[in-house]
């Protein structure tokens, strides 16, 4: 149920990327994102507060500590927007499938073998996805040199989430993260001049569906699933981003896939596919589903 979980997440974020991309055009990317995670902070009072442990030092400790991850991916990646596709965006930040496995390293994690055969897999595909296309390798590099950061703060997240969702309520540490970004985001907004509501149904369209189901809905999936499975099984399944992404920029934007970024969508099936996803970073045994 877990893995079912993370893919509906990355289901969700993968269909996002079009709604942003549009509301950046009427909104600056630090004022949608306060906005959004404004709302979604509201959103998540009747949800945390009322679990065990929501008014625990530790809790707001490591919700800020999430919180400041989850600011640097979200910050990134809106302000990449700006200058690249959303198709192109979708694909990149799935690189941070490669990534989350070296930052469990970095922290003294040990891996499964079999862990880094399916990242492997994954990131070439996730490679393929994004530099495979006719005309979706060149241009707006500093979009993509951004997109890239996010991916970085991303991967580092779902680190994060795998140490502190298994000692905490995962949905008390919701509300933290989420306020913290809202309020950096209002804070950098303020100071950019770029604080403005939604001026069309549209934005206000793109504000509810992002913080209701892809900030409330998706992150308290991620925060469950974090206690059930281990960050390098996460990244490979929220990987299929892309894919969504993809399939999302096509059916409302009418981008299509090159044969080559197929290929890219086939690795990452088969990357998660051939990665065992009931072991725990520092490869210990558990018997959580997924």
């Amino acid at each position: 149920m877990a893995t079912l979980g993370l893919a509906l997440a990355s289901a969700v974020w993968g269909w996002t990327f079009v709604l942003v991309k549009d509301a950046l055009g009427e909104m600056g990317p630090l004022g949608f994102l306060a906005v959004r995670f404004g709302v979604a902070a509201a959103l998540c009072v009747p949800v945390s507060l009322t679990r065990d442990g929501a008014w625990a030092r530790r809790t707001w400790a490591w919700g800020g500590a999430l919180g400041l991850a989850l600011f640097g991916g979200y910050a990134l990646q809106t302000w990449g927007l700006v200058y690249t596709t959303a198709q192109k965006s979708g694909l990149i930040t799935g690189l941070s499938v490669v990534l989350v496995p070296l930052w469990a390293w970095a922290f003294g994690g040990r891996p499964d073998p079999r862990t880094w055969l399916g990242v492997g897999l994954a990131g070439v595909g996730v490679a393929l996805l994004a530099l495979g296309g006719e005309g979706l390798a060149g241009g707006a590099w500093l979009g993509d040199l951004l997109t890239v950061g996010c991916a970085a703060a991303f991967a580092f997240h779902l680190v994060l989430v795998d140490r502190y969702a298994k000692a905490a309520d995962p949905q008390a540490l919701l509300l933290p993260q989420v306020l913290l970004v809202a309020l950096l985001s209002l804070a950098g907004g303020a100071a950019t001049g770029e604080l403005a509501l939604p001026a069309s149904s549209q934005g206000w369209i793109a504000v509810g569906v992002t913080a209701a189901l892809a900030t409330v809905g998706a992150f308290g999936l991620v925060l469950w699933a974090g206690r059930r499975v281990s960050a390098p099984w996460m990244g490979l399944v929220l990987a299929t981003e892309p894919m969504f992404a993809a399939l999302f920029g096509w059916w409302l934007r009418g981008e299509g896939l090159h044969p080559l970024q197929g290929v890219g969508a086939t690795l990452v099936v088969v990357g998660i596919l051939s990665a065992p996803h009931r072991r725990s970073v520092d490869g210990g045994a558990r018997g959580d589903d997924t």
